[in-house]
This record gives structure tokens, C-alpha cells and sequence, in this order.
């Protein structure tokens, strides 16, 4: 039985589509989870959202939600809406998601939104998100996290175009530290997307939306997998026969990520799932070499074998990546100082002079002593 073919637009194929929310405009949290060519879909939702766009709420927003207040639109996706708020007990501002309603019989997002924050909990890194806490207020669950100024790497890119291939690995060196603090803590994130990931004002990276992350220690791992969820653009090969999920399909999608930060496209390119997975069996991907020639082969190699299309191909974890990239770095750093090294030695002051001087000699050279009274009489 073949795999379910989720069409998605060729619109949506050549453009990210993150545009923040007209509710709000140069939203920090710009259209969050939003079912577009890099949006996060399941083979369960086909009945639901045949065509992947966008689900808007036709609801007003509340203007308060518990102890939170002055909400603000932000962003809207599958799972929920985000807000700004204000926490009036702590008195600081914070990012609120709000699940839908299970009304229609769908998968309960409210469910997910607690399994979030409870996974969240266990971790405390610099690169990840910090959760508060999550309640009930309304019939909607909710959680709220801290609100980070700053932008998507998918807003950076559309709005600055692809990166140079240092600021990349600097990037990629945090997204892979964050990814081995949450692999530590025993879990999956699972979703690792340029819309997951916020560079804050400051320059900190940080790994957002734990929504389809999953335990490592699941017993469920061990079997086949029940249904196909994550982003298709960003999904390892294995993930998209059906396979489970593994550490090794999110350094895949760390390649991704920073494949896509270099060059604003993505390894395969097909218009659903089933696609995906015939460009990666018959070996179609374009290798990042191909698609942008001159970076250096440290950057090259490290990006080639996250997305190497067996798991036991790839990095075993996400530590030993970030150690490449940082010795990418150095590599480059040594390279700049090799060339600085042998540079032609700029012209002596003297020949200079010399070049400077009409008659092709150095003035100094004409204050020659005085002759003697009796020469030259």
C-alpha cells in the first residue's frame, strides 16, 4: 500500500510563506504552525485538510485568558493561536498558545498542548524555549512560555536572503546544542524547521514548538509507525516510508535547516509525500555542492552526511555535528589567516617616494654637500 500523496501548492513550494499575522504586523511569532509546503501535517488529517493552508479562526479573540491579559494576536497555525500577553502575577510579558477545540471530533490539540509543556519542563538550556506554565481557562488549554523579541530564521531568510556559510554554522552550532540538551532529556523534537527556530534581538538562537516532540524511552519506538507526522520538506527518507522517528531523523533535519539557510531551497523538492520519497530512493536530492559551489568542504561535508539517506550514515548524535561545525569554523578562520599570510608586501616608503618624483629619484638624494671653494672656480 502506498503512501498518501498530501498535495500542497507549487505556490507554497517556492516561497516560505511567513508572513507574520495582519493582526499584527513583524510578528515575532509569524504564522506558527501554519499548514503550508513546510508546515507540519499528519496522515490522519486528510479528511480534515485536503489541501495544506492555512486554518483561520473565525472566533474573536479574547482580550484576557486567566491571570494573562492585554492578548494579542501573534500567529495561527494547526495546532492553536499564539498571543502576547501580559502576566499580571509575575508582571512580564509572555507568549500564549491556545489549542482549538476537539469539536469536530479531530485530534484533541489540548492533549498535545499538555504533553508539550509537561516534556518541556524536564529541560533547561539557553537555546530552548522556557515553558511557565499551562492551565484551563474557557474550555481551551493553554500554555504560556517566555515571549522572545526577535525573529524566525524563516523571516531572516526572506527577508535578508541565504546566509554565508560561517553565519550558518554559528547558527547551527546552537540549534545542535539545543537539540542535544532536549536528546539528553530524553526526548524527540521531531518538527526542526527555520519557522522552529528564533534568533532573539540579542543574537541567542532558540528552538521553539516541542508540539510533535515525543519520548525516547516510548515503548511505541519499537513498532511501525501509526501515522506520518512532521513537516515534509524537513523530514529524514525513513520518516517518509513510515518509519519511526529517531535522534538521527532530527540531525537530518538539522541539515535541512541549514541547507535551506544557505541556499533558500531544500534538498528535494516534490509535491507530496509520496514524491519525497522517490526523489531520496532514487538518489534525485541535489547535494548542496551542486546547488552552491564554494563553500568550504568542512561546511560541505558535515551538511552531506546529516543528510546522508541512511540513519547509519549520519552523525550518531547531535554533539558530534556541532563539533564539526565549530571545526568548520576554525577551518575558515585559518583560511582567512593563510591568505592574509601571503599577501603581496605593499611597495617600500622609499620606492614610493621614488615613484612619486618626476625625475625618478628621491629629493633626499639631491642634498648633496656643497662643493669646495676651489672646485668649480
Amino acid at each position: 500500500m502506498t503512501a498518501p500523496c498530501l498535495l500542497y501548492s507549487q505556490e507554497s513550494l517556492s516561497r516560505e510563506g511567513h508572513a507574520a499575522s495582519p493582526s499584527q504586523p513583524g510578528s515575532h511569532y509569524d504564522d506558527v504552525g501554519s499548514q503550508s509546503a513546510d508546515s507540519t501535517v499528519s496522515t490522519e488529517s486528510i479528511h480534515q485538510y485536503p489541501r495544506l493552508v492555512p486554518v483561520r479562526s473565525t472566533a474573536p479573540d479574547p482580550l484576557r485568558w486567566g491571570h494573562l491579559e492585554n492578548l494579542k494576536r501573534i500567529g495561527e497555525g494547526v495546532f492553536g493561536t499564539v498571543f502576547r500577553a501580559w502576566d499580571t502575577s509575575l508582571e512580564r510579558e509572555v507568549a500564549l498558545k491556545l489549542c482549538r477545540r476537539a469539536d469536530d471530533g479531530s485530534e484533541d490539540w489540548s492533549l498535545l498542548s499538555l504533553r508539550e509543556a509537561r516534556l518541556l519542563a524536564r529541560i533547561r538550556h539557553p537555546n530552548v524555549v522556557t515553558v511557565y506554565g499551562v492551565d484551563r481557562h474557557d474550555g481551551r488549554q493553554g500554555v504560556w512560555m517566555e515571549y522572545i523579541c526577535g525573529r524566525t530564521l524563516a523571516t531572516l531568510l526572506l527577508q535578508n536572503g541565504p546566509l554565508a556559510a560561517r553565519e550558518a554554522a554559528v547558527i547551527g552550532l546552537d540549534v545542535c546544542n539545543a537539540v542535544a540538551a532536549t536528546h539528553s532529556f530524553g526526548l524527540l523534537h521531531r518538527d526542526i524547521k527555520t519557522k522552529n527556530v528564533m534568533r532573539e534581538d540579542g543574537g541567542r538562537i532558540v528552538l521553539l514548538d516541542f508540539g510533535l516532540s515525543q519520548d525516547l524511552h516510548d515503548a511505541s519506538l519499537a513498532g511501525p509507525a501509526s501515522r506520518i507526522r512532521g513537516t515534509p520538506l524537513y523530514m529524514a527518507p525513513e520518516l517518509l516510508r513510515g518509519e519511526r522517528p529517531s535522534i538521527q531523523s532530527d540531525i537530518f533535519g538539522i541539515g535541512v535547516l541549514l541547507y535551506h539557510l544557505v541556499t533558500g531551497s531544500y534538498p528535494a523538492n516534490g509535491r507530496c509525500l509520496t514524491e519525497m520519497s522517490r526523489i531520496y530512493e532514487r538518489g534525485d536530492a541535489k547535494p548542496l555542492r551542486d546547488r552552491r559551489p564554494g563553500l568550504p568542504e568542512s561546511f560541505l561535508w558535515t551538511i552531506d552526511r546529516a543528510l546522508s539517506p541512511q540513519p547509519s550514515g549520519r552523525f550518531a548524535t547531535a554533539g558530534q555535528m556541532a563539533q564539526m561545525l565549530a571545526a568548520s569554523l576554525l577551518e575558515d578562520v585559518s583560511s582567512v589567516s593563510s591568505a592574509r599570510y601571503y599577501a603581496p608586501k605593499p611597495a617600500s616608503p622609499l620606492r614610493s617616494r621614488c615613484r612619486s618624483t618626476p625625475t625618478g629619484y628621491s629629493k633626499r638624494w639631491d642634498r648633496r654637500p656643497p662643493l669646495p671653494p676651489s672646485i668649480g672656480r
